[in-house]
């Protein structure tokens, strides 16, 4: 079997240390300097390996929304068959799958999309796409109901839901995760008219 490539594994660990800081200092304050402290490597070897700072947000972004992108259909995919939406308001409220650097980097990406429209037009797509799925599964859960409704539905449940994710940081806060997941059940339980899928 062939050795990971050196130069694959070190793009990764540069990668790793631009999103602590990003995570601690933000897209601005994470330097190129800081990013060569966090990672132990001389700044010539970011450069080598990734680029210049542009080319290493660039990098960071697209391994974050590719992360996305796949913890998100595992996510959907695991879920039960019976009580699906139920099931998703509970994981998404509970801690054990909310990550706190993550959350941080989201956060920074978001806060920098204002001065930088082209990582504005990638991160607005995002989250549009996050509540194109969440309407999705709302109207397999609620198949009678308007297409107005599940969307309505589905901004309040994403709005709750990157509320409660943005104070992550702060560390356990169960009062808000457990209010702001029966807030998106009740929500929910505004489209039933029938059997829940």
């Amino acid at each position: 079997m062939p050795r990971p490539s050196l130069k694959n594994r070190r793009r990764e660990e540069i990668l790793d240390a631009y999103e602590i800081c990003v995570a601690k200092f933000g897209v601005e304050g994470a330097t190129l300097e800081k990013t060569a402290e966090e990672a132990g490597l001389a700044r010539a070897l970011l450069r080598h390996h990734v680029g210049n700072r542009e080319e290493l947000l660039d990098a960071l972004v697209t391994r974050f929304l590719e992360n996305s992108e796949i913890q998100t259909k595992g996510f959907y995919a695991a879920l039960p068959a019976n009580n699906r939406m139920e099931t998703l308001i509970s994981w998404l409220f509970d801690p054990e799958y909310s990550d706190s650097r993550s959350v941080l980097v989201a956060e920074a990406l978001i806060a920098a999309s204002e001065a930088r429209p082209k990582l504005g037009v990638k991160i607005k797509a995002w989250v549009e796409d996050f509540v194109k799925q969440l309407s999705q599964e709302i109207s397999q859960h609620a198949p009678q109901e308007s297409p107005e409704a599940i969307e309505e539905v589905a901004m309040g449940i994403t709005a709750l839901y990157f509320n409660a994710e943005s104070l992550t940081p702060l560390g356990a806060l169960p009062d808000i995760r457990k209010t702001s997941a029966a807030t998106c059940l009740r929500l929910l339980k505004s489209l039933k008219k029938g059997d829940v899928k």
